[in-house]
C-alpha cells in the first residue's frame, strides 16, 4: 500500500491468471489460471511456488484459519449473469485426497465469501430468473436468504467483525455499493440496506481491509453493443474488422438475425431487459417489450412470423411467443423453462427446464395443452445438457454441457433420431450450426471458434482481444455474416475510508 511500483507476479505464464485472493496471513495468493486446462492455483505472496489446487472453479476465497478455499464453478464478472454454478470447499493442503473436495450448495450460486470467524458463506444465488444475495452454514444445510427484490445484487463481502455484509446493487439506480446489518452465526438480516455512497456511476469487485477502515473498490465502465462482420464458411475465416451496429450506454445482448436478413432481435441488459428490433444497418429501432420483467434469448422462427423468448412474467421463467409487430403475445410452457431453440421446420421449440432435461414443445399448442417430449439425460448424472442450436437437416441438437461438480465444460450434440449424445469438446459454449449441418461456431475464452463435428477439430475464427465476446450471438442464413455483442470495458481502483 503506497507503493508506486506493481509487481508482476505472474510473469511465467501466457495464460490468463485473475482474481487473486491474499490467506489471511497474507502470506499466500490464491487465483483462478487458465493454464494447464484451469483451475485455482495457489502461490507465495511474491509469486513463488505455484501449485494447482483444483482443476476448476471461479473466485476463490478463504477460510479465516487459511486450511480451505470455497469457490465458484462459474465466472461471474458482470452482473445479472449467472446460469449453472455451484459452490465448494476445497482443502488447501490435501486438495485431491478422500474428502478434500465437498460440494457446499445444491442450487444456483457463485462468488463466495466467508465469513472472519468461520461461521457461514455468503454468495450470489439464482431462484428461477431472480438472482439475490443468501449465506448457507460453512458445513452446509439450508441456505438463508439475504435479499429478496428485483434489483439487481451482487459481489457480497463480510465485514471484518462479522456485523454487516456489503455488495453491489442497482437498487438505487446505478450500480453502488450498499451494506446489511447481518448475524454472522445464523444468517439473520438485522435491518433494511444502507447505501455506501461512492463517486462512482458502476462500483464493484470491493475488498475491506482487515481493520475494517478501508475499501477498495472497482470503478467500472463498460458497454456490450452489437457489432457484425463477414465470415467466409469455405476459409473458415472472418473477412475484415467488425462493424458496430448499437451504440450508447445500454447494454445490447444475444443478436439474432431474421431468416430474411432484414432485421436483428436483441435484448438489452441492465435494469429493464427488454427485446428490442434493429436493422442491419443500425436503422429502424423498434420495441417489442417494455416492463418490469426480464425478456431474454429472442429467437426467429425458421418463416420469420414469430420470436421466442424467455421471461419472468408469469412469475418463472417460460418460453413465450411475439409477433415481429409486437402483437400476439403469448405463453408457450407452463413447465418453467429457459433458451428456447426453434426446429427447421417450425414445428418445435426445444428447451432447458430449470431442473431435469431438455424438453420439445409444439410451437402451435397454448401451455395449458402441452405434453412435453423429455430428451434423455446425459450418462453422467452430474452433468446437464442445454440446446443452443438445432441443425438445419433437423437430426441435431447442439449445446453446452454443465457439470455440477466444477470440472470443464464443454459441447455436445444430441441425434434426434438414435436419442444418442455425442461430446465433441471439452471447452466452449453457446454452439450454433453452420448450414451444412456439420460444422458449428462457439464462444470461448471471449473468442469465437469453429468446431468440426465429425473429426472433433477445432480453431479461433475471432479474437475480439482485447475486448470480449460476451452472451449468444447469430448467424445469417446464408452463413456469411456473423452478429454479436462486443464488451469494451474500462476500470480503475479506488479507495475509500469506512470510519
Amino acid at each position: 500500500m503506497g507503493g508506486k511500483n506493481p509487481i508482476h507476479l505472474t510473469k511465467d505464464s501466457p495464460a490468463d491468471d485473475i482474481q487473486p485472493a491474499f490467506s489471511p496471513d497474507g502470506e499466500r495468493i490464491a487465483f483462478r489460471s487458465e493454464r494447464d486446462g484451469g483451475g485455482i492455483f495457489v502461490m507465495g505472496a511474491t509469486g513463488e511456488s505455484v501449485r494447482r489446487l483444483t482443476d476448476f472453479g471461479y473466485h476463490p476465497a478463504w477460510s479465516p484459519d487459511g486450511k480451505e478455499i470455497v469457490c465458484g464453478t462459474e465466472k461471474i464478472d458482470r452482473p445479472g449473469i449467472l446460469y449453472a454454478s455451484r459452490i465448494w470447499r476445497v482443502s488447501i493442503e490435501a486438495a485431491s485426497g478422500p474428502g478434500a473436495r465437498q460440494p457446499l450448495t445444491r442450487t444456483i450460486a457463485a462468488q463466495p465469501h466467508w465469513s472472519p470467524h468461520g461461521h457461514r458463506i455468503a454468495y450470489l444465488g439464482r431462484e428461477a430468473t431472480q438472482r439475490d444475495l443468501w449465506t448457507v452454514a460453512a458445513s452446509g444445510g439450508e441456505p438463508v436468504r439475504v435479499t429478496d427484490d428485483p434489483a439487481t445484487d451482487w459481489n457480497p463481502v463480510w465485514s471484518p467483525d462479522g456485523d454487516h455484509l456489503y455488495f453491489s446493487s442497482d437498487r438505487g439506480g446505478s450500480m453502488n455499493l450498499w451494506r446489511l446489518a447481518i448475524d454472522e452465526e445464523s444468517g439473520r438480516v438485522r435491518g433494511a440496506p444502507e447505501a455506501v455512497t461512492t463517486p462512482s456511476p458502476f462500483s464493484a469487485f470491493l475488498s475491506i481491509s482487515q481493520n475494517g477502515r478501508r475499501l477498495a473498490y472497482v470503478q467500472l465502465h463498460s458497454t456490450a453493443n452489437v457489432h457484425t462482420v463477414r465470415f467466409d464458411p469455405a476459409q473458415e475465416a472472418v473477412l475484415g474488422q467488425s462493424e458496430p451496429i448499437t451504440q450508447g450506454a445500454r447494454e445490447a445482448l444475444a443478436a439474432e438475425p431474421s431468416p430474411d436478413g432484414e432485421w436483428l432481435a436483441f435484448r438489452t441488459g441492465g435494469k429493464q431487459e427488454d427485446i428490442f428490433l434493429i436493422r442491419p444497418d443500425g436503422t429502424g429501432p423498434r420495441q417489442l417489450t417494455d416492463d418490469v420483467h426480464r425478456d431474454r434469448m429472442a429467437r426467429w422462427s425458421p418463416d420469420g412470423g414469430q420470436i421466442a423468448f424467455f421471461s419472468n412474467r408469469s412469475g418463472r421463467s417460460e418460453i413465450w411467443i411475439i409477433r415481429p409487430d409486437g402483437s400476439g403475445l403469448r405463453q408457450l410452457t407452463g413447465l418453467g423453462c429457459l433458451y428456447p431453440v426453434w426446429s427447421p421446420d417450425g414445428r418445435r421449440l426445444a428447451c432447458s427446464p430449470e431442473t431435469g432435461p431438455p424438453v420439445l414443445v409444439d410451437a402451435a399448442e397454448p401451455s395449458n395443452q402441452q405434453t412435453p417430449e423429455r430428451l434423455p439425460e446425459w450418462a453422467d448424472p452430474k452433468v446437464s445438457f442445454r440446446p443452443w442450436s438445432w441443425s438445419k437437416d433437423g437430426r441435431k441438437l447442439a449445446g453446452d454441457l454443465s457439470p455440477s461438480d466444477g470440472s470443464p465444460s464443454g459441447l455436445a450434440i444430441y441425434d434426434v433420431d438414435s436419442r444418442a449424445f455425442d461430446q465433441l469438446t471439452g471447452y466452449g459454449s453457446h454452439p450454433s450450426w453452420l448450414t451444412d449441418s456439420r460444422r458449428l461456431l462457439f464462444r470461448y475464452q471471449g473468442n469465437l471458434h469453429l468446431v468440426d463435428s465429425r473429426s472433433k477439430k477445432a480453431h479461433q475464427v475471432l479474437s475480439a482481444a482485447p475486448h470480449e465476446v460476451v452472451d449468444t450471438f447469430g448467424l445469417s442464413r446464408d452463413n456469411r455474416r456473423i452478429y454479436f455483442s462486443l464488451a469494451v470495458t474500462e476500470a480503475d481502483i479506488w479507495m475509500m475510508s469506512l470510519k
